[in-house]
């Protein structure tokens, strides 16, 4: 890893047996870095410094994946600008992985398999067809 990444805060040691990763924050991260760009099924959190909104969103977008996104904010403007802009199938807004079965769950880009979950899960599953037919020739 990249030299300039800081480990801010590192769980310690997990006990007990399988592949464990203790929680863990990496201030300074470049977007670049493997880390920041594939998807970490753990809890592992990047610090990316970025300049304003805009940069933000560029980052966040800046990435073959999209399962989900996380915003903190108490401005509904911002949160409702942001959100439609980001690249994400998901997005939480002041809580994180909160979920709901009736409501669709997939990724964009390279992340997820078509949604999941609700009505639209099936249509996976189905193939529409239409014949007409003239009953008076």
């Amino acid at each position: 890893m990249n030299q300039k990444v800081q480990y801010v805060r590192c769980g310690g040691d997990v006990d007990g047996q399988g592949a464990f990763v203790s929680p863990t924050i990496l201030d300074n991260v470049d977007n670049k870095m493997r880390v920041a760009q594939e998807e970490i099924f753990g809890p592992v959190l990047c610090v990316i410094p970025f300049k304003d909104e805009a940069q933000a969103i560029e980052i966040a977008n800046d990435s073959k994946y999209g399962l989900g996104a996380a915003l903190w904010s108490s401005n509904i403007n911002r949160v409702h600008r942001v959100a439609k802009r980001l690249q994400a199938g998901s997005v939480w807004v002041n809580n994180y992985n909160e979920g709901d079965m009736t409501v669709p769950f997939g990724g964009f880009k390279m992340s997820g398999n078509g949604r999941d979950k609700s009505l639209h899960a099936i249509e996976k599953f189905t193939e529409t067809k239409t014949t007409w037919i003239r009953l008076h020739p």
